[in-house]
């Protein structure tokens, strides 16, 4: 009972300014964050405060004595603790010299002025001294960071800053070196040691590191050292009755031990406590630490005071992650995200992990009304390296939250090139929304934006407002500007309406809807409408696009979708994406869909048709209504096993469907109908570990009918427009598997080691020939030649045709595979050769595969070093000539830098209408230095001499911001005749604010193989 106040006012207190600053740091990130919501980080201590014991250590001039309690079933959290510095102080506290600042409006207003800092803290040889340097004049919406106070706080934070080993900190961008006073010695000496932080990275180092991005800073925050005491206190609570100390994995902090030391202590039974002189507070992972604790119930006032110090250390839990993924599933059109973050965590969603450090001049707490106040506190967060500071913090009541000259930055205390000042911000936890006055961001100390007001959310709830605007220059639209706007509707639907303004264009207005239901699925509606355009003939452009998605509650595995695309122009998608992001489709699917799949049956059905966009067929002449695709009205298909043949693999597929496709140019006579396609197959595997042999039987059966209109295209009778084929096909395919330990030839083998694999195989396939001829061809063409491709049953992709397939395919793998197992080498080589001429034709009655083979395909992929890969395929033509080649060169010099280099060859194939290329493709990601990089990437048509995409960008990186500028040159790939698009972008960002993505890294992730982790190792991420 002696300390039960004294440890009710730590709790509600002490540890409840973790949550206050918790809270204020989601405030200061919130204005700047990529995502209209952000969450809010609950207060870290309940008042539940039962189920915790307290521990105290009291020492009195020399005289140590040790009480506490223990209760041997108490849950605790086991987490890494830490030590804060112990202040020495040889002035006892009594009660006499007690004071306690009553806690109103008033008395916490403080003037900000310009003084220097005239006395100051040292600190040790790893801790940064604070920079200063600003000069900014004393305003009402300014923060004077010469304020001796603020200077104090800063300081004091210092200490939690550690340099890197290579930083000087005589030539740090500071000029307060002067100011920092040898005060006191005993304060440093008896000051904790910072506990450096790993740093993030791959466990696997196959790639030497050329950039250091932790050398992008002059240090990093960190965690003090764990405080031994807490822990002795812990595991002696159970020696006395031979019982094991208390486990501390796994329970919330408010449950954990308390632990309190001090100079002095006192409590008068009755309504006063006091703790004085290095007073020392821990519980889970919270450390506090103070001069002075004071509770006076009678006044109902409780406060620290002197040289305030609290850390939380981040645990890594989340208790919000899983309604954070459920609002991640929507992006709006210009992939920013609406309700929730992208895959990599954002700062409010770091910042409820805890992993806090801050100093305060005091915290005063009114026990009666839970009025709560601190004054000059800075703080900073170790897991999003940032830091900050607020003049007051004052709590009303449990709701509201008010701050008053409030700073932030997430660039290092050394040097801050930018931050966020407000002369003061309002939250409500209740309403879910914080007010922010005065706000200035500041480059380099210069105010670069400035907001009077502005209304911000604090947690998940969605509101209306503006996002962030974008801007960038193309050739053709000249300077866009958007300047989206969000609307939060309801809770399960919300819209952005978006005004694109251009140069070179009218003004655009484009839309998106979104919704969410609880048993009909979710969707998006996207649309746009610019009228009059200057740059396309004043004729009006628009676009409208819909996806709806939706998943059974009550049939597991049931699931469909829908889809509408429609645009005005063949030309919409490549004027109005500017850097060519999006996918430019001939045809424009409009489908609506239903899904169903288990273990025995995957099926589909669809209803689907296309908008076909004007542009060139390979001969250079415009699409005619012959070349677009049918719509299916409906399609349905089946694939499904038989599971009661235990020796046999029963299998079949079933495609049934209604083509049409209207004629109305007169390039050819309609021809649309039903279509009735089904296969059954079993085969009987025989599979040990040296080998295997599969024989199979299939079944096939396709039936087509025309329908009216195609009847009286084509002159046919309704007889003459039905037909049904029945083909049956046999097949058997072989294979062994031999292995040997060793290198190839033992030229490896004291070095990699490891073993080879090599595996010959033979397929024999027959399959008779039936006149199929003039049957319509609705969506079959014939695969391109690839290994895989030999020994597949049919050389048609599609169902309209039954191929008279008579061949035998040998072909041969061989691999190796080292020690450390990296496939360094995988190689396969085939052929099939034709026992007779297929008679089953295609298209205008012109015969397929009928030469005496189909040629040599190989398929070769070589990792001779760790960061080289060689990748080669190609096949030649019966006669051996060449049919195509491609070879893939990848070299990476260390996890942040990579070259690509390409060549393509093919040559013009009938059967496979394959088209002459012959092309060059190139990429570089590469470092300068620690902060900048080159990226490039290009592909160069030799035939046409012409390069048809090529880009170039600098992209720069260091501890506070990073900028990337680059530009595009690229032909539309629905006609590479028009002019080709040029475009120029720039980017802008203050690291940690917002997503990592941008629009460069989607585009060269697509462009650029293996572009990704070279990313991921450039941000260290």
């Amino acid at each position: 009972m002696l300390y039960s106040p004294l440890y009710q006012s730590i709790r509600l207190i002490l540890f409840g300014a973790l949550g206050l600053t918790s809270l204020t740091v989601s405030a200061a990130l919130n204005p700047v964050d990529n995502n209209v919501d952000a969450q809010t980080t609950e207060p870290l201590i309940t008042e539940n405060s039962s189920d915790a014991t307290l521990y105290t250590l009291s020492t009195e001039k020399g005289n140590q004595t040790q009480s506490g309690t223990a209760d041997a079933n108490n849950k605790a959290l086991n987490s890494q603790l830490t030590t804060a510095p112990v202040f020495n102080n040889d002035d006892v506290f009594t009660s006499d010299n007690v004071n306690i600042t009553a806690i109103n409006d008033s008395s916490d207003r403080i003037d900000v002025n310009n003084n220097a800092v005239n006395n100051a803290t040292k600190t040790n040889n790893t801790t940064a001294p604070v920079n200063n340097s600003s000069t900014a004049k004393s305003n009402k919406r300014s923060i004077d960071v010469n304020d001796e106070s603020i200077q104090d706080s800063l300081i004091r934070l210092a200490e939690f800053y550690e340099l890197t080993p290579d930083t000087d900190p005589a030539t740090l961008h500071n000029n307060s070196n002067d100011d920092v006073a040898d005060s006191n010695n005993s304060d440093i000496q008896n000051s904790f040691a910072a506990q450096t932080i790993e740093p993030v990275g791959n466990d696997l180092k196959l790639l030497p590191n050329s950039v250091d991005s932790a050398q992008r800073c002059e240090g990093q925050w960190v965690y003090p050292k764990k405080n031994p005491n807490y822990q002795r206190a812990i595991n002696e609570t159970g020696a006395p009755n031979g019982q094991p100390a208390p486990n501390l994995n796994g329970i919330p902090n408010n449950q954990a031990p308390l632990f309190a030391e001090s100079d002095y202590g006192y409590y008068d039974n009755v309504d006063y406590a006091e703790l004085s002189g290095n007073v020392i507070v821990d519980q889970g992972t919270q450390h506090i630490e103070a001069e002075k604790i004071v509770l006076d119930l009678n006044n109902n006032v409780a406060a620290a005071q002197g040289k305030v110090m609290f850390t939380d250390q981040a645990t890594g839990q989340n208790k919000n992650a899983a309604g954070l993924a459920e609002a991640n599933r929507f992006q709006n059109s210009n992939g920013q995200n609406i309700n929730g973050q992208n895959a990599k965590s954002s700062l409010t969603e770091k910042a409820s992990t805890g992993g806090l450090i801050g100093v305060a001049d005091s915290l005063n707490y009114n026990t009666e009304t839970g009025q709560s106040t601190a004054k000059d506190v800075a703080f900073a967060s170790v897991e999003l390296q940032a830091h900050g500071y607020a003049k007051r913090l004052n709590r009303p009541n449990e709701t509201q939250y008010e701050l008053d000259e409030v700073m932030f930055s997430t660039c290092p205390p050394t040097n801050r090139k930018w931050q966020f000042d407000a002369k003061s911000i309002d939250l409500d936890t209740e309403t879910g929304r914080g007010e922010a006055y005065n706000t200035t961001f500041k480059i380099a100390d210069v105010p670069v934006f400035y907001l009077p007001y502005f209304n911000f959310p604090i947690d998940n709830r969605r509101s209306s407002g503006f996002l962030l605007p974008s801007a960038s220059v193309g050739s053709e639209s000249g300077l866009e500007v958007d300047v989206p706007y969000y609307f939060n509707l309801a809770p399960y639907y919300d819209a952005t309406l978006n005004t694109r303004v251009y140069t070179n264009r009218n003004p655009m207005l484009s839309g998106e809807f979104r919704y969410l239901t609880e048993e009909y699925g979710e969707g998006i509606f996207n649309g746009s409408y610019l009228p009059n355009d200057k740059k396309y003939d004043g004729e009006d452009r628009s676009s409208f696009f819909y996806d709806h998605y939706w998943s059974s509650t009550s049939i597991p595995r049931l699931s469909g979708d829908a889809k509408y695309s429609y645009v005005s122009d063949a030309d919409y998608l490549n004027d109005f994406d500017t850097l060519g992001l999006s996918d430019n489709t001939l045809n424009l699917p409009r489908r609506a869909r239903v899904n169903y799949y288990n273990d025995y049956v995957n099926g589909e059905l669809k209803v689907e048709t296309f908008q076909t966009l004007d542009a060139f067929n390979n001969n250079g002449q415009p699409l005619q209504d012959k070349d677009k695709p049918y719509s299916r009205l409906p399609q349905l298909k089946l694939d499904y096993r038989l599971p009661w043949a235990k020796s046999f693999d029963i299998t079949g597929v079933s495609d049934s469907a209604y083509f049409k496709k209207s004629i109305d140019d007169g390039s050819e006579n309609e021809k649309s109908g039903t279509r009735f396609y089904n296969k059954l197959s079993a085969v009987y595997p025989m599979e040990k570990s040296w080998g295997y042999i599969k024989p199979k039987l299939s079944l096939q059966h396709l039936y087509t009918s025309y329908d009216e209109d195609s009847l009286a295209d084509n002159d046919l009778s309704k007889d003459d427009g039905n037909q049904s084929v029945f083909v049956p096909q046999v097949s058997v395919d072989a294979g062994l598997h031999f292995s040997q330990a060793g290198s190839p030839f033992g030229a490896f083998d004291d070095t990699l080691g490891g073993y080879r694999l090599l595996s010959p195989r033979l397929k024999y396939t027959y399959s008779p020939y039936k006149d199929q001829n003039d049957i319509p061809n609705f969506n079959t063409r014939i695969a391109s030649i690839n290994y895989e491709q030999l020994f597949s049953d049919s050389w048609f992709l599609g169902h309209d045709r039954l191929q008279d397939l008579h061949a035998f395919t040998p072909g041969i793998n061989y691999r190796y595979i080292d020690a450390t197992g990296v496939t360094r080498f995988d190689g396969s080589i085939a052929e099939q050769f034709y026992i007779d001429d297929g008679r089953v034709t295609l298209e205008d009655q012109k015969p397929v595969l009928t030469n005496s083979s189909s040629g040599l395909v190989w398929d070769t992929s070589t990792q001779p070093y760790n960061n080289v890969w060689v990748d080669v395929s190609g096949a030649l033509t019966h006669s051996y000539d060449l049919n195509y080649i491609t070879t893939e060169l990848r070299y990476q010099p260390s996890d942040n830098s990579l070259f690509n280099v390409g060549f393509v060859k093919r040559m013009r194939d009938e059967n496979t209408d394959q088209l002459p290329l012959s092309a060059f493709t190139a990429s570089a990601v590469f470092p300068i230095n620690n902060n900048w990089r080159v990226l490039a990437q290009g592909q160069y048509d030799y035939n046409r001499d012409k390069m048809l995409d090529s880009l170039i960008g600098v992209d720069y990186e260091d501890c506070c911001f990073g900028f990337a500028v680059y530009g595009r040159r690229y032909y539309n790939d629905l006609n590479i005749k028009d002019k080709p698009t040029q475009a120029i972008m720039a980017e802008i960002r203050l690291n940690g604010l917002g997503s990592g993505s941008s629009r460069l890294t989607r585009l060269l992730s697509d462009k650029v193989l293996g572009f990704e982790p070279v990313q991921s190792a450039w941000k260290d991420e």
